[in-house]
């Protein structure tokens, strides 16, 4: 009986020392791990804008009359110059010839007037006429010269209003709907003198909002050295479908005061449209570009530990141990975090896995990337 209770003591010893033994030989944990590396980054931030048109152009009379023909189809493609409406042309056609025949016999008084007062100052230094009737000559020769300036004044208004009654595009671009059907009489004031619309397409300009803490965020990253402005920031148009826009725009505006009521500052990109595939008053997403962050190291957010004494990564060393580490972080971007202090390139961190790891444990990678 009691070889027998001392034949299981000693099996039981066996057992917890290959259980023992067991646990020292447990598998390192799989981990996936980045190699970080510093490189110029241009942040990109998407914003919802609306597009406008890059002219839109109200076209008004200047003359009243009977509207006597549009030359236009609503809604067609017009060039700059092309006749749009035709206002009473009779009229003021007539009116122009009226005022060309006056300037024409104006200046026949006025050569007459030349004339005499060439003659009028011969016959004076000959004593052949007195000095009155010189001095009457050279009145009536400023009065003719007055009489003829005047007449093409009135002449030159004349077909300033002529032109006025072909009602011409200013610029190129689509036409809106007409306001005033032929035969209506328009007048210079009010909503009679409004015709139809006019809109320049191509370029688009998308109006958009900024929050103003993105802006100042910008501006500090440039001021205390750690991006710089180059071109001017570019931008692309995102549709609903996730789609891009096939032509690049630029930023052209960006104005230089906040809206005290939401915040944000306003500003506008504009983009080739030549196709006129983009339509104004559309919602779109635009994403911006913003200052080149130099020698910068991003890293995947999803790498990062949130812990009480602020975020953290795995940090593998050469062995394949892992330890944390505290970083500090220089801006946050969609799936990206860019590290101002902490990590140096070359270092490897772990990417996935993180829960698995203890720290000081030796781990075992399945992947480690060089790039993102």
């Amino acid at each position: 009986m009691l070889v027998r209770h001392s034949l299981l003591l000693l099996l039981a010893c066996f057992l917890l020392w290959a259980t023992e033994s067991s646990g020292a030989e447990q598998p390192k944990p799989l981990v996936r791990t980045l190699v970080v590396q510093a490189k110029d980054i241009v942040p990109v931030e998407d914003f919802v804008g609306k597009t406008t048109g890059s002219l839109s152009v109200q076209i008004r009379a200047q003359v009243g009359g009977i509207l006597r023909k549009r030359n236009f189809q609503e809604g067609d493609h017009v060039k700059k110059g092309d006749v749009l409406f035709e206002i009473a042309p009779e009229v003021y056609q007539t009116n122009y010839d009226r005022a060309k025949a006056k300037t024409n016999q104006a200046l026949a008084v006025y050569e007459n007037a030349q004339r005499e007062w060439t003659r009028a100052q011969t016959l004076y230094s000959k004593n052949a006429v007195s000095q009155k009737t010189r001095d009457q000559a050279y009145s009536a020769l400023n009065s003719a010269r007055a009489d003829y300036e005047a007449a093409q004044a009135s002449q030159r208004d004349a077909k300033i209003q002529l032109s006025y009654a072909y009602v011409t595009a200013p610029v190129s671009g689509y036409t809106s709907k007409e306001y005033q059907t032929e035969g209506n009489l328009i007048t210079t004031t009010g909503d009679s003198s409004l015709l139809t619309e006019l809109v320049q397409m191509d370029p688009i300009y998308v109006e958009f909002s900024l929050p103003n803490t993105d802006l100042l965020e910008l501006r500090q990253l440039v001021t205390r050295g750690f991006a710089t402005w180059g071109d001017k920031p570019k931008a692309m148009i995102r549709f609903a479908d996730g789609s891009e826009y096939e032509h690049p725009g630029e930023i052209n505006f960006f104005d230089h005061k906040v809206d005290p009521v939401t915040s944000v500052v306003r500003a506008r990109a504009s983009f080739p449209n030549p196709e006129g595939l983009i339509l104004p008053g559309q919602f779109v997403r635009i994403a911006i570009s913003g200052p080149v962050l130099t020698k910068a190291i991003a890293i995947p957010r999803s790498s990062i530990l949130e812990t009480q004494q602020g975020p953290m990564v795995i940090v593998v060393d050469a062995q394949n141990k892992a330890s944390s580490r505290k970083i500090t972080l220089l801006l946050n971007m969609d799936e990206n975090a860019i590290v101002e202090k902490g990590l140096t390139p070359g270092e490897k961190i772990v990417t996935e896995g993180i829960n698995k790891i203890r720290d000081g444990q030796t781990v075992q990678e399945i992947q480690t990337e060089r790039n993102l």
